[in-house]
């Protein structure tokens, strides 16, 4: 069963190459998270990204079952 997670409410983000990038959905469908991405306080951009690439502290956050 598809499921589609709001994860606003945790506030959760990380840290790659400058950029910061804060969840906002998981869909367990294809395992991935949907983020939008920050250089400092500007918005450059919506990014889907596979859940493995999150850190391991956000995965056991995110818990998909």
């Amino acid at each position: 069963m598809s499921k589609i997670i709001d994860l606003n409410s945790k506030n959760l983000s990380f840290t790659r190459d400058a950029y910061t990038y804060k969840l906002e959905l998981f869909r367990s469908s294809n395992m991935s998270i949907d983020t939008r991405v920050f250089k400092g306080d500007e918005f450059i951009k919506k990014e889907n990204i596979p859940f493995a690439q999150l850190p391991k502290q956000l995965k056991k956050q995110v818990k998909p079952n």
